[in-house]
């Protein structure tokens, strides 16, 4: 049943539609594109925020945490650190005034994800800690995600044993072993397969490159190929294993996999970590595929 036209009804639900479709124009036209969609939402519910009805604050309270949780997430693949931190912690704000926990839980493991990129394991492991005390109130592919990165972080201080045992549970919960369509609206790319693929960035970290390569040439296959930045950032951590096995060729040949697919997505943060596996085996520019790699490499640079 359609909402009533000019009604509080029929904007949040055109603001929840549109939602939706700026998450395909990420995956279809990539961070950039999408990023001029949300950041123009988030004004326009800065506004409404102002005169919204108090029985309909909530739920504009809750889009507003939605949206700018996107935009921590599109700024991330922009490799935009502080703009991703700064949207965040927005997102946190905004899910706090409405206790929503799923909202919550997730703000906070973006929270993690970036203490982790900016070189913070131990806050990163904090972070994926506070979200777990809401594990119980929140889906299903949510409750296998918020397990992934607490995994990661984990394996990032050494804690190893803890972070494959966190990886088996998260196949309980994932995104594919659940009948009809994944509950909630995130972490439905949850699947078992992205949670080999992390299982195998932990492997690597481990100094486990050799069963790290085996994971993720098995997992690979797994991931949709309309998610290109989950696939190529597969194609990463394999490269990087890659090059702790000491195989440049195969880390190079890998690499160039993944670099016409991270152009096209736009994701200036997996093309910088491309370009630091090109500095890795640049000593090695006299083999073929390195050589490829890195002539191809420069044009993007």
């Amino acid at each position: 049943m359609q909402p009533m036209l000019g009604s509080w009804d029929e904007t949040v639900y055109q603001l929840r539609a549109q939602w939706h479709l700026l998450v395909q124009n990420d995956k279809l036209f990539g961070p950039q594109y999408a990023l001029i969609g949300v950041t123009a939402q988030l004004n326009l519910l800065d506004r409404l925020l102002n005169d919204v009805p108090s029985s309909f604050r909530p739920s504009l309270v809750r889009l507003a945490a939605q949206y700018a949780e996107s935009a921590a997430w599109l700024n991330h693949s922009l490799n935009d650190v502080p703009a991703a931190q700064l949207w965040t912690q927005k997102a946190l704000t905004w899910a706090d005034q409405i206790a929503d926990p799923a909202m919550t839980a997730w703000a906070t493991y973006r929270s993690s994800q970036h203490w982790l990129i900016a070189g913070n394991p131990r806050r990163a492991v904090e972070e994926a800690e506070a979200a777990m005390l809401q594990d119980k109130k929140v889906p299903s592919p949510v409750r296998a995600a918020l397990r992934v990165q607490h995994a990661h972080a984990l394996a990032t201080v050494g804690e190893h044993r803890k972070a494959m045992q966190l990886l088996d549970n998260a196949q309980e919960w994932a995104a594919d072993r659940r009948p009809g369509k994944p509950e909630g609206e995130h972490a439905s790319y949850c699947t078992s397969g992205y949670i080999e693929v992390h299982r195998g960035a932990c492997l690597r970290i481990g100094r486990r490159p050799g069963e790290a390569i085996a994971v993720l040439d098995a997992a690979l296959p797994s991931i949709p190929s309309l998610h290109r930045q989950d696939f190529t950032a597969a194609l990463l951590t394999k490269a990087a294993a890659h090059v702790a096995a000491d195989q440049p060729e195969q880390a190079a040949a890998t690499a160039h996999i993944a670099l016409p697919i991270a152009r096209r997505a736009g994701s200036r943060r997996i093309l910088h970590q491309l370009g630091q596996i090109g500095s890795a085996v640049d000593e090695h520019r006299h083999l073929a595929d390195v050589r490829v790699f890195l002539d191809d490499l420069v044009e993007t640079a």
